[in-house]
């Protein structure tokens, strides 16, 4: 073995074992890849560009780990995606992209829609999200919500305002909560607790309204 091809072996070595050893560089991690990906969405990315997206989605749906290691976090480095929409939650203000698949990659790097839709806003609109243990850091803060908390969610044609009307746990396996059930809502779906994945909390909400994205929309819903 070169020389050379000794020090990298070595470099990648360390950073393994930096990555296995440091859930905060894990977090630090994914924090910076949502902040990316939402300051290309907000800055770069236009409505077509979100549309085309989900128009020619090429995500896969896979099984996922509930408990995502600092080895998952590692594997998924070069995971860049393609956000179909992206999720506001003023209460804990929480800013996160929407995947149109969930798999272990997009689910370390936003939300994921968990079946296949053509537009936002019509039926049971339900996303998953990790409930990881660091506050703020991708769906920790489910839960938490409130009834009445108000959730927007838009693909920067339309802004869609949803209203929590109902939060409960549920086992993993009632698929049911996310049926349709002739209305437009939204679920959000993520663990009970991140170090004991077995139950789920949906959080869901009732359609109130939608209106045109602007890209002042954030700072005008904190107004109300």
């Amino acid at each position: 073995m070169s020389k050379w091809k000794k020090i990298l072996v070595s470099i990648l070595l360390t950073v393994g074992i930096i990555f296995l050893f440091s859930p905060a560089i894990k977090n630090a991690i994914i924090d910076g890849k949502i902040d990316k990906t939402m300051n290309r969405i907000t800055n770069d990315l236009k409505q077509a560009d979100l549309y085309n997206n989900r128009k020619n989605n090429n995500e896969k749906t896979e099984p996922v780990h509930d408990l995502p290691s600092e080895l998952d976090v590692l594997k998924s480095l070069d995971y860049e995606g393609n956000p179909v929409a992206f999720l506001y939650i003023p209460s804990t203000n929480l800013q996160l992209p929407i995947y149109g698949a969930v798999n272990n990659e997009s689910l370390l790097h936003g939300a994921a829609e968990m079946k296949d839709y053509n537009t936002l806003g019509k039926g049971n609109y339900a996303i998953a999200g990790h409930r990881m243990r660091k506050r703020g850091l991708l769906f920790h803060d489910i839960p938490r919500l409130n009834i009445g908390d108000v959730v927007y969610v838009t693909d920067k044609d339309t802004v869609y305002e949803y209203k929590v009307n109902s939060s409960e746990i549920i086992k993993e396996d009632e698929t049911e909560v996310v049926a349709e059930r002739g209305k437009d809502e939204i679920t959000l779906l993520t663990c009970d607790i991140p170090s004991e994945p077995f139950n789920r909390v949906a959080v869901k909400g009732d359609l109130i309204g939608s209106f045109q994205y602007s890209d002042d929309f954030i700072s005008n819903s904190n107004k109300k």
